[in-house]
């Protein structure tokens, strides 16, 4: 298990909120306030949101301070049709090194999400998802690759709503990775490239869908 720092932790939570729509967007963030409520100093919490600035959840204006940034549906769209490209790519560059040790893994997180899924945890089950493919994605020699698909990850957590926003969705979602772990254990490149880019469009026509009506 990683170990957590203050850092990490407020990091962590101040995204929730975000993501979660308890803090909204314009909405300031006071460093003495959270460093009272964390019971920390102030400088794990500048270091947290510093972090959420680079991944555009914040941003800092001079003389003003921090605030919560808009979130801007455009963007994410661009980030996920990259990120598609990235993790098919980096699917048929790991495959090939994905052997036991790896398969062992991967299986005990199908079981750890189709408990989430019980348990309709579904924080829980996208952040199992999240590392379901950096496990993956890790296994290959190709470590920037994975750094730069993370990093994605990281400015797109908006994302992980998706599992919220369709009552089959997160089931399919399930299916769609026991399927991919299967080719993987075939060493079906072809196919693993195909599953995920298939799973990966059809995540994306559901999570815009689903923003599109709750605009109207």
């Amino acid at each position: 298990m990683d170990f957590l720092t203050k850092n990490d932790i407020i990091y962590q939570k101040l995204k929730d909120k975000i993501i979660d729509g308890m803090l909204k967007p314009g909405e300031r963030i006071i460093i003495s306030d959270l460093a009272a409520e964390f019971n920390v100093s102030p400088m794990p919490v500048r270091e947290a949101i510093k972090r959420l600035q680079q991944d555009e959840f914040v941003e800092v204006i001079p003389h003003i301070g921090a605030r919560v940034a808009s979130f801007e549906v455009d963007k994410l769209k661009e980030i996920l049709l990259i990120l598609t490209e990235l993790e098919v790519l980096a699917a048929k560059l790991a495959t090939p090194y994905i052997h036991d040790n790896q398969i062992k893994e991967l299986e005990e997180l199908i079981q750890e999400m189709e408990t989430a899924l019980e348990d309709r945890d579904y924080r829980i089950y996208a952040e199992l998802n999240k590392e379901f493919h950096g496990c993956i994605y890790k296994a290959s020699p190709y470590h920037y690759l994975h750094e730069m698909i993370m990093g994605l990850w990281e400015k797109s957590a908006f994302y992980r709503t998706l599992f919220t926003k369709s009552d089959t969705r997160p089931k399919e979602s399930l299916e769609e990775h026991k399927e991919w772990l299967d080719a993987i254990k075939e060493k079906n490149v072809e196919r693993s490239q195909e599953i995920l880019r298939k799973h990966k469009e059809k995540a994306f026509e559901v999570f815009f869908q689903s923003y599109k009506s709750e605009k109207k």
